[in-house]
């Protein structure tokens, strides 16, 4: 469960990020950006409220550099898939991430 519990944390926490990143093709103040912006609120706070728990199940020296990392790797994915250029710079990035992971878990 409490796995679970970092799977949704990164799942909303990304979201969100997704959310502000869409809501920027609109214009301000329409009724489209506000919708955005308002689900992207609401994620921010789960996620928010998902990581104060977290926190009290693991380790802050472990779980926070877990997730980010896998926020990034979600945001960056995303960027690919709606047809931003990604540099080898950043895939190597997101393969020492993907590395210090393992270190982080072993």
């Amino acid at each position: 469960m409490k796995y679970i519990l970092v799977l949704i944390g990164v799942l909303t926490s990304a979201s969100g990020q997704i959310m502000l990143k869409k809501s920027s093709g609109f214009q301000i103040w329409s009724r489209p950006w506000f919708l955005f912006i308002l689900l992207s609120a609401f994620l921010y706070f789960l996620s928010f409220t998902l990581y104060y728990y977290i926190l009290k199940i693991f380790p802050i020296s472990k779980i926070y550099p877990i997730m980010t990392i896998c926020v990034i790797l979600l945001i960056t994915n995303y960027g690919f898939l709606i047809g931003e250029h990604i540099s080898i710079r950043q895939v190597v990035g997101l393969v020492l991430g993907i590395g210090s992971i393992y270190l982080i878990l072993s």
